[in-house]
């Protein structure tokens, strides 16, 4: 689809949500709006409401339709300065972040000082009246981005540049499948490539409606890109991805975590070097300095896990099992199939690459002793070893479940036949039930 035509096509599950909120607030044409042939469809002032939805759905635009439309008393840089200063206050590993940061103006200020359009206080607006937390993760990644940016040794420009990246990160998934974004549910890698997209929409957004320098629409674009080239969409790799985009994705990565209940800056940097060089080792020592400087290690805060000693050493087999299985079914896959494809041999060959760090990750995180029962590792049923073992096992299945994504998402380049041969290893990555595995033939 091009690009122009994408941007100025009335997107399905936006307007939904505009009309959603339409009825609950003023929202108005700018400008009178015309479709592609200059047809007058809205004029000037007409209150949005789902009368037009219908009309708008079912013609091309001669320009982008949220650049034509504001809503009143919707998101401003006001309420978010406020909500980052609540964050500031309520969040500790946060406010440990800001602790850390020295010279120059403050993350605060920073945030406060950044300026964006009605489109995008649109979106915003649409973002906050989507959840109790939904507007608190976009202004987190932002505060979170301004720490890193100064941490990795950005100037005052590139803060700024990442404190609005961070904001409009997630703005891309206004424009995909509600039902796909629901937390509730347990997506699988054939739902994955829907919302694998959202990056490059919020991209094109971004470029398209508001007058950023291209490093901010950029940076939106690699916020789920990884140093060692296992992200998506581009899996671009190293420095390759800019400076601003490594920052984003460690910023969007630490945020979910920071909001845990149980020791979140320990939790942080294990899920960070879980996985050695898959974020840059600045970034990381900096959460890792972050987490020194706040001096909170009393067993008190650690919160016993729910599942006990024998879980963990059963869960931890069975991880370790999987990890074998995944590597010996690719293998046999490359062996006997890999010849007749370069594709398939090339998307392999990278899955089981990235398969064998997660496994060495299993060892080196003290994993592999958990399946001794002979040895009592668990039998002082220690709430530290605990606490680390279930991040441990946690994060591997998420980063199996990230390989399993990745293969979903670029099989579509293959043949049908090739895909349906990996259907049941992404299958067995994901974590799901297989019964048939693939025989070679």
């Amino acid at each position: 689809m091009p690009e122009e035509h994408a941007i100025n096509s009335v997107n399905k599950h936006y307007l939904d949500k505009l009309m959603n909120l339409a009825e609950e607030a003023h929202i108005q044409a700018t400008e009178d709006i015309f479709d592609a042939r200059g047809m007058k469809l809205v004029a000037k002032g007409t209150r949005i409401s789902n009368t037009l939805q219908e009309r708008l759905m079912a013609r091309r635009l001669n320009k982008p339709f949220e650049s034509s439309i504001a809503v009143e008393s919707g998101v401003d840089i006001d309420i978010v300065a406020r909500e980052a200063r609540r964050i500031a206050e309520a969040v500790g590993p946060v406010r440990s972040m800001l602790a850390a940061t020295r010279g120059g103006p403050s993350p605060l200020q920073i945030l406060s000082e950044i300026r964006f359009g009605s489109a995008m206080s649109t979106m915003l607006t649409i973002i906050d009246r989507g959840g109790a937390s939904a507007l608190e993760h976009s202004v987190m990644v932002s505060l979170l981005s301004v720490c890193l940016a100064r941490a990795f040794g950005l100037g005052i420009r590139e803060q700024t540049m990442v404190a609005v990246a961070g904001l409009l990160h997630d703005i891309g998934e206004l424009y995909i499948e509600p039902e796909y974004l629901n937390s509730r549910r347990r997506l699988f890698p054939h739902e994955w490539r829907h919302v694998a997209v959202h990056p490059r929409i919020g991209q094109m957004l971004i470029a398209n409606l508001e007058s950023y320098p291209p490093a901010v629409a950029q940076a939106v674009f690699e916020h789920h890109e990884r140093f060692d080239g296992g992200g998506y969409p581009r899996r671009l790799a190293g420095n390759d991805i800019s400076a601003a985009g490594q920052v984003i994705s460690v910023a969007e990565m630490i945020s979910g975590v920071f909001t845990s209940k149980s020791r979140p800056l320990e939790r942080a940097e294990l899920a960070l070097k879980i996985v050695p060089g898959e974020h840059a080792h600045d970034l990381v020592s900096a959460v890792s300095s972050a987490m020194q400087g706040a001096r909170v290690r009393q067993e008190d805060d650690v919160a016993p896990p729910s599942a006990g000693k024998g879980d963990q050493r059963d869960h931890a087999r069975q991880l370790y099992e999987r990890i074998g299985s995944v590597l010996e079914s690719g293998s046999q896959l490359v062996g006997h199939f890999g010849a007749k494809s370069q594709r398939l041999a090339h998307l392999l060959t990278a899955a089981l690459r990235r398969t064998s760090i997660v496994q060495r990750a299993f060892s080196s995180t003290g994993l592999d002793v958990c399946m001794d029962e002979g040895n009592g590792f668990f039998e002082t049923r220690s709430a530290e070893i605990l606490f680390e073992a279930t991040v441990a096992i946690n994060e591997i299945q998420w980063r199996l479940r990230d390989i399993a994504r990745d293969l979903s998402l670029h099989a579509s380049a293959l043949e049908p036949d090739e895909a349906e041969m990996l259907e049941p290893l992404i299958a067995l990555l994901d974590g799901e039930s297989v019964t048939n595995q693939p025989q070679a033939a």
